[in-house]
């Protein structure tokens, strides 16, 4: 049998991360070091003294080159150029940065953190540096090093939501929700307009079997995003909890189509309609979903299942053997079941 339960991922922050990946790559886009392009203030020359203009900054040059390489598409080069740079000057922060901003650019994560670490390093240990090198730690599924780099950058800068928000999420992922729920709250009231703190806040009283704690926070996140599907399921199954599945899948019903169709939203939906006792609307929700879908096993098993609830052998029959011809073992069951009855 499907499970009811949604297998969202929590967060919400895969979103939050391919935004912070694009983020790092921006270090790529460098600065010259004097904002203005001024020339810094000379101290006076003796008298008689030979006028001499200055050479440019080397570390300044590697960088308007490498810059001018990626805009023209060629990040490998630049990454070429930047290594020999960093050769020769291993004590750049600069240089490291723009080299991991390189190495983004052609998804080298590694590498990229290599010289994240090396910058950091080499210090300052800027909290939008320790930011930047947790995500791309996280990306790597390096979540202690993740969580040390979060826990630096908001030690650095409290002020910022972002970093209790990310801390909690790979707090999360380590099995540790009491640490996350504290620094969930932080985010929270840092930006009290940031959706997805109380969004998370509302899965683990979910998780810690608190629906009625869920609904407050869940319903609070919807509101600040009302387009977020992700708040909507939370709700809904806080609601399933509590024993409302017509309140449910009246939240439930301002997903959009596309959304609705995705087989953790639509089973949340069949254990709405299971528990109301109508699985023939199930069936149809399944069916619609089947026909813009029709090579995914999962749902043509789960479409098959929910047309015998409904008490349509032929159909439940007709589905489970489209799901067997796609390699579903249990599909194969259920049709020689369906068949020798």
């Amino acid at each position: 049998m499907p499970s009811a339960k949604p297998n969202l991922p929590l967060l919400l922050a895969a979103g939050a991360a391919a935004g912070s990946m694009a983020l790092l790559a921006g270090v790529i886009a460098w600065r010259s070091r004097l904002a203005d392009g001024a020339e810094p203030p000379q101290p006076p020359k003796p008298a008689g003294a030979r006028t001499t203009t200055p050479g440019p900054d080397p570390i300044t040059t590697v960088l308007n080159a490498a810059d001018t390489l990626v805009r023209q598409g060629e990040a490998d080069r630049a990454e070429a150029v930047l290594r020999a740079a960093v050769a020769e000057h291993a004590g750049s922060q600069e240089l490291r940065l723009a080299l991991a901003g390189a190495c983004i650019l052609q998804q080298k994560l590694p590498e990229a953190y290599e010289q994240y670490e090396a910058a950091l390093a080499i210090g300052p240990r800027a909290a939008e540096t320790e930011f930047n090198a947790g995500t791309l730690a996280a990306q790597l599924k390096r979540l202690d090093r993740a969580e040390e780099h979060f826990a630096a950058a908001q030690a650095t800068d409290p002020s910022d939501p972002r970093y209790p928000l990310y801390l909690a999420q790979i707090q999360i992922a380590l099995n540790q929700p009491e640490q996350a729920r504290r620094n969930l709250l932080l985010a929270t009231r840092l930006d009290e307009n940031l959706a997805v703190a109380w969004g998370t806040l509302a899965e683990l009283s979910l998780r810690a079997n608190e629906p009625n704690v869920a609904l407050q926070l869940a319903a609070r996140a919807r509101a600040l995003e009302p387009a977020v599907a992700a708040w909507r399921v939370i709700e809904a199954r806080a609601l399933n909890r509590t024993g409302k599945p017509e309140e449910a899948l009246a939240v439930l019903g301002g997903i959009s189509d596309a959304e609705r169709r995705q087989l953790p939203i639509l089973r949340l939906i069949g254990e709405c309609y299971g528990m109301l006792r109508r699985p023939a609307e199930a069936a149809r929700e399944f069916e619609a979903a089947a026909a813009s879908s029709p090579a995914t096993a999962d749902l043509l098993l789960d479409t098959a299942i929910w047309c015998e609830r409904a008490g349509d052998a032929a159909k439940a029959l007709a589905y489970a053997r489209r799901a067997a011809d796609l390699g579903s073992e249990p599909a194969k069951q259920m049709a020689a079941r369906l068949t020798n009855q």
